[in-house]
């Protein structure tokens, strides 16, 4: 018996071992495709980014890459993605191939660019474990994905809710608007802007969000009845705010606002948010300017790779999130957005508002928006 249970005991030890060895191993390997790979970028040295525009992306993906990695040049071009994609599909039928990496919203990302077999399952690209790893993010790693075939198109930033837009409580009093149905009241005819609802992005975006709770005779009364006034200007948007002009402001992105917020401006400003606006229609996470895709024929391969892997880590979303005030589906990663209510929590099965999925829905809305006559 006492060999018996010796024998047991060296066989337990064996595998341990075994497994040890097998885990350095595999540690070590990891660690030599690392630095092979950031030898092979470094080589290259320039990476071609086209992002949001404002100074708080360009700070966490220019500045925080080139810090993290000296010797590569990262030459961001600012811009949103209706902007710069016509150009972008123009070049590659062209067989240009400029871009590296994409960072932009969902639309018109995944109706323009797989279309044309022009991005790289992201996938291929990571060879860090641990971002691929389901433990760190909500949901698992590949429920980041907004596109339809789950593997070109991908988002690291969620929210627990979304935001219809904002109002000036120097101007609107907190008892005459806390409900999305007080939007409707006679007073603020003429008093409410939005961003463009036939044009790609969060506003068009949160306006169909809307209509999962109210329907789209709510928002057909809100437009016409209200005489909303429309606006393809972020900046005038949020002028329009400060002045009470327009006091409430629809389907305006949180980078712009933080820009006022930083010059001091709008301070008594406040999100339309939650269940009194959206209903109780579960929570959400939407994929924004941040979603994340990589050109197949990159010109710099090595820097676009080691890119992606840096930013779905826990320092490239750190830094992100802290620059840009936002949360990462990292569960590792602090938030950055000073609102509890964006926070994601442990355990809550989110709905990605803004996959290709939801916006095959949204472009419906806009059908029936265009019969309106709305400009």
């Amino acid at each position: 018996m006492p060999h018996a249970f010796s024998r047991r005991l060296s066989t337990l030890l064996a595998a341990a071992i075994l497994a040890l060895s097998a885990a350095s191993a595999e540690a070590q390997d990891w660690k030599k495709q690392w630095d092979e790979l950031v030898a092979a970028a470094k080589k290259e040295g320039v990476l071609f980014i086209y992002g949001p525009p404002g100074p708080f992306q360009r700070e966490a993906v220019v500045t925080g890459f080139e810090k993290a990695f000296p010797g590569i040049k990262v030459e961001y071009t600012a811009a949103r993605g209706t902007q710069i994609l016509p150009k972008v599909v123009r070049e590659r039928e062209s067989g240009v191939f400029n871009w590296d990496i994409g960072l932009s919203s969902t639309d018109p990302t995944v109706y323009m660019l797989p279309q044309i077999n022009a991005l790289a399952p992201l996938r291929d690209f990571i060879i860090d474990p641990d971002v691929l790893d389901d433990s760190k993010w909500h949901g698992g790693f590949d429920e980041g994905f907004v596109d339809k075939a789950d593997k070109y198109f991908y988002s690291p930033i969620g929210f627990a809710g979304q935001t219809l837009g904002y109002v000036n409580r120097d101007c609107v009093k907190k008892d005459a608007l806390n409900k999305v149905e007080d939007l409707l009241k006679p007073e603020f005819k003429g008093k409410i802007s939005t961003f463009d609802p036939l044009a790609p992005g969060i506003g068009s975006r949160n306006l169909w969000r809307l209509t999962v709770h109210k329907g789209m005779d709510f928002l057909k009364t809100m437009f016409v009845q209200q005489a909303i006034t429309v606006s393809t200007n972020y900046r005038q948007m949020t002028e329009w705010l400060v002045s009470c002009r327009f006091p409430i402001a629809l389907g305006v992105p949180e980078d712009p606002m933080q820009q006022m917020w930083k010059q001091g401006l709008l301070k008594n400003t406040e999100e339309l948010t939650g269940p009194a606006y959206f209903g109780d229609h579960g929570n959400g996470w939407t994929g924004g300017n941040e979603n994340i895709g990589i050109f197949n024929n990159p010109p710099h391969p090595n820097a676009a790779k080691l890119f992606v892997n840096w930013y779905l880590s826990r320092d490239g979303q750190a830094l992100y999130t802290k620059l840009h005030g936002t949360v990462s589906r990292r569960k590792d990663v602090p938030s950055g957005d000073p609102n509890p209510n964006n926070v994601l929590k442990p355990d809550v099965k989110y709905v990605a508002w803004g996959d290709e999925a939801s916006i095959d829905e949204l472009k419906k809305m806009q059908a029936e928006i265009e019969k309106w006559g709305v400009k």
